[in-house]
């Protein structure tokens, strides 16, 4: 049988390069020449070409020398965090009201403002609602080369919904926002980026899910492996309202025992379909003392086994920030 060859363009080893270089000084934030050649492997020529091209463009400034025993001062180069800003646009509800969240990050993620706002819950949030809000950053702030926008899972639909899914709609109006601002924009459900945002802030944890659980409410889940959102097709996963202890109601119920006894059924699905080393419950109003009934209820070596660490949690805006951070520097970084 012949094997497929596939042939890599000199373009192609630059980008490599480039993104080799970019991801060294991003994580040392200030290095020098000979750090760098340690870190990519890359040749003192090649490493000088990149490192000119990164300060013509503005993403590496020349610092100062660096002292260094036994040897001649060394130039140093720092990674410039406000080359490219981004812009997270972030709706959720906290108790009974609903919120749009603005936050500017730098590339290190750091939040340089950050704002909310009540929503009317009487007015839908229309593609011309995000436009006003986008424009007021994008103009503070000319540096923005990516919008991200989180939605809670329970209330999307139409347009909106569609996005999130990434289908043929999504394309439509990701399109228009950006022919509107000449910036990539996407859509992501809150639950997704929140359980990316948990991982970061678990550390060591191969697998993480998350779970919105509020009694009333649509539950949502998200996975999150090695760093990476796991998607179903059209971007669908971990639709748990769709489980048959739901009934084909699809939300958790408003009764304190009802929703308790269901959501403990809830962890124990995911925790035997998808086996999470780590599950973060995002709810306000859970009984308390949840952990404790789901352990009672495991009557088996083998669910023990399944038994994740868990915490239950009401920092759900948070996670999802940081989620939504990381997301927005994978588009930065794969559009170069």
């Amino acid at each position: 049988m012949l094997e497929s060859s596939v042939t890599i363009t000199s373009k192609q080893i630059r980008e490599q390069n480039l993104q080799l270089v970019r991801r060294a000084l991003h994580n040392e934030q200030i290095c020098t020449a000979s750090k760098l050649k340690e870190m990519t492997g890359l040749s003192v020529v090649t490493l000088n070409k990149i490192l000119s091209l990164l300060i013509a463009t503005g993403e590496v400034l020349e610092g100062g020398k660096s002292s260094i025993p036994n040897g001649r001062p060394a130039t140093t180069y720092r990674f410039n965090e406000m080359n490219k800003l981004i812009l997270i646009l972030s709706i959720y509800k906290r108790s009974g009201n609903k919120y749009v969240g603005y936050s500017v990050h730098n590339l290190f993620g750091e939040c340089l403002e950050r704002r909310e706002e009540l929503i009317d819950e009487k007015d839908s949030i229309q593609t011309n609602e995000f436009k006003i809000g986008m424009e007021r950053y994008v103009e503070r702030y000319p540096k923005i080369s990516v919008i991200g926008v989180s939605m809670p899972s329970d209330d999307v639909g139409g347009r909106v919904g569609s996005a999130i899914r990434h289908d043929s709609q999504s394309k439509r109006l990701s399109s228009h926002l950006e022919k509107h601002f000449n910036i990539p924009i996407f859509f992501e459900t809150d639950i997704n980026a929140a359980t990316l945002g948990c991982y970061k802030r678990c550390k060591n944890q191969e697998y993480v899910s998350g779970i919105i659980l509020v009694p009333g409410k649509i539950p949502g889940c998200g996975f999150c492996y090695n760093g990476s959102v796991l998607r179903g097709k059209d971007g669908m996963a971990g639709e748990i309202r769709y489980f048959p202890m739901y009934n084909d109601v699809g939300v958790l119920p408003s009764e304190s025992l009802q929703a308790d006894d269901l959501a403990i059924r809830t962890i124990r699905a995911v925790m035997c379909v998808l086996n999470p080393g780590y599950v973060a419950i995002y709810s306000e109003t859970l009984k308390p003392g949840l952990i404790e009934r789901l352990k009672k209820q495991i009557s088996t070596a083998a669910e023990e086994a399944l038994l994740p660490k868990i915490e239950i949690t009401d920092n759900l805006r948070e996670d999802t920030v940081s989620g939504m951070v990381s997301l927005c520097l994978q588009k930065i970084e794969q559009n170069g």
